[in-house]
């Protein structure tokens, strides 16, 4: 938050060069590039963040669908939930919450380091066998912390999941319930099969689609995806999905908001307008011909939803100068480019969350104290696709933290524990 690399400054590209410009400014440019390439039938993509409230995903997926008439809107996906809900349907307690791992008897882990990817769900578990003696199980790729407390724990390879799951069979049926927790190895036709699994041991049995960053869960909830939108409704056409969208060669804009794409990839198009709203002068950022500087999450309100669906808000705390929050800015373009898409305050967009995204009708004063108030999504078929292809965890951890990680000086002078567990990135 307080780094010198903060950007405090719209930046517009000329003449080959980034160079600042008032918030008027770059509004306007970037205004009239949206509705010149929009009154041509140009070709739009959108790229949105799993790191931005849930009011800044909806507003965004929204002016990318009525606005800008696009559905090739895309998050980086790291857990396939739409899999696991068609997967549940019409089945309405299966899934877990955080109290669940404190509280259920058993609990079993698959192709995930909870400790260093998860640490808030692998206290819950740690304290759930300090208090109540839960049986823990691990199927995991090499050596986690959760494995010194299992019943059993098996070192599993990629593809053989599922196989070493099943030969926990008899154990498992002998627990009283369970709750499942799975990361990305685990999607599309392999959900189906570890549900049918956890159905056939005949005891109780609840499910976590483990996901990487702080509002994953809310990015996908509210329709950050080119086959549904929010609440999990199909579209009408699909859009192209965020590899589709990296590669595209006849792109006119890419906008991109509180994502980081370029930092391992190319932009097909040399040609391809692009428009980022970012804290840092991240790869993409550099890239860009607009630049809008963003706020963190310490400096805005609004909601996220967490791994296990339960909502909890957000209170700005500290504003640094020239920046604005995710939604102000798609507020100030919509009404520069005289679209009504509604108000753009997180109040009046979280009222209408709560009247258009199933399950998103939560009683407001639980948040409002600092609580988490449960979700209850899509209870029947999700017929979308979830492209199980385009789902890769990052595998960051608590020392590698994701792409603005490297802004922090405090994080990056904390040496990491000897024995580095699996999931280090190299």
């Amino acid at each position: 938050m307080n780094s010198p690399e903060r950007l405090q400054s719209p930046l517009v590209r000329r003449n080959g060069r980034l160079e600042p410009v008032s918030w008027s400014e770059a509004l306007a440019a970037a205004a009239r590039k949206l509705t010149e390439v929009k009154a041509r039938n140009g070709k739009f993509a959108v790229i949105g963040s799993n790191h931005t409230t849930n009011e800044e995903n909806y507003y965004l997926q929204k002016f990318a669908r009525e606005a800008l008439g696009t559905n090739s809107i895309d998050h980086h996906r790291t857990g396939d939930v739409p899999s696991l809900l068609d997967a549940l349907s019409p089945n309405k307690d299966a899934l877990a919450t955080a109290a669940d791992l404190y509280n259920r008897k058993a609990i079993l882990v698959i192709s995930s380091d909870l400790s260093q990817q998860h640490p808030f769900l692998a206290f819950q578990i740690r304290a759930n066998y300090r208090h109540h003696q839960a049986h823990v199980y691990t199927v995991t790729p090499g050596p986690v912390r959760e494995r010194d407390l299992a019943v059993r724990g098996i070192i599993t390879s990629p593809g053989r999941e599922l196989a070493d799951v099943e030969s926990l069979r008899e154990q498992l049926k002998s627990e009283p319930e369970l709750v499942i927790l799975f990361g990305d190895a685990i999607k599309g036709d392999a959900i189906r099969k570890l549900v049918a699994f956890g159905d056939s041991l005949g005891i109780p049995a609840k499910y976590v689609c483990l996901l990487d960053y702080s509002n994953s869960r809310g990015a996908s909830d509210m329709g950050l995806c080119p086959d549904f939108g929010p609440g999990y409704r199909p579209v009408s056409a699909s859009g192209l999905a965020y590899d589709e969208i990296l590669a595209a060669t006849d792109l006119d804009v890419l906008w991109v908001v509180g994502a980081n794409p370029l930092k391992h990839a190319k932009l097909a198009s040399s040609n391809t307008f692009v428009i980022v709203q970012e804290m840092f002068l991240t790869e993409t950022a550099q890239r860009a011909d607009i630049l809008f500087p963003a706020a963190s999450a310490y400096e805005k309100n609004g909601t996220v939803t967490n791994v296990c669906g339960e909502v909890q808000r957000l209170k700005g705390g500290v504003q640094v100068m020239g920046t604005k929050p995710d939604l102000e800015i798609l507020g100030l373009l919509s009404k520069e480019m005289g679209v009504n898409l509604g108000m753009w305050s997180t109040d009046k967009v979280l009222e209408e969350i709560r009247k258009n995204v199933h399950g998103y009708n939560i009683p407001l004063p639980v948040i409002a104290t600092g609580g988490a108030a449960q979700t209850t999504p899509v209870n029947g078929r999700v017929p979308a696709s979830s492209r199980p292809e385009l789902i890769q965890s990052a595998r960051d951890t608590l020392f590698t933290s994701g792409t603005l990680g490297r802004y922090c000086k405090k994080l990056n002078s904390t040496l990491e524990a000897p024995g580095a567990l699996y999931s280090e990135r190299p």
